[in-house]
């Protein structure tokens, strides 16, 4: 599923998948988790704007309302409702690569005598 517009908060995007697998859903089959991938991110001030578009700062003050209490008080503090709020998952991670590009508690320490 694509967006239709550029975006620059997360409860679209979490709206989307959701909508996605109700359309696509089907009584009487297995379903699995599965991810998302986000490509073409620019900066909010880069992104295109549309004719219609609707005023981004309340959304703006949202998000960023989100995020300092998540950033004060943890991950998964605030969420959307559609998010879910039990976490009786967990993430499988034992074949995840190493990030010591991005991560600087994975780099590795070599000492020499």
């Amino acid at each position: 599923m694509t967006l239709l517009q550029a975006i620059g908060t997360t409860l679209p995007t979490v709206q989307a998948p959701r909508r996605g697998a109700e359309k696509a859903w089907r009584d009487g089959y297995a379903y699995t988790k599965a991810g998302i991938m986000l490509d073409g991110l620019l900066p909010e001030d880069e992104r295109p704007r549309t004719l219609f578009e609707e005023d981004t700062a309340k959304r703006n003050r949202l998000m960023g309302a989100l995020d300092a209490i998540n950033g004060k008080f943890g991950t998964w503090t605030a969420v959307t409702a559609s998010q879910g709020f039990k976490r009786e998952w967990k993430m499988r991670s034992e074949m995840r690569s190493p990030a010591w590009t991005t991560d600087i508690a994975q780099v590795l320490t070599v000492f020499a005598r």
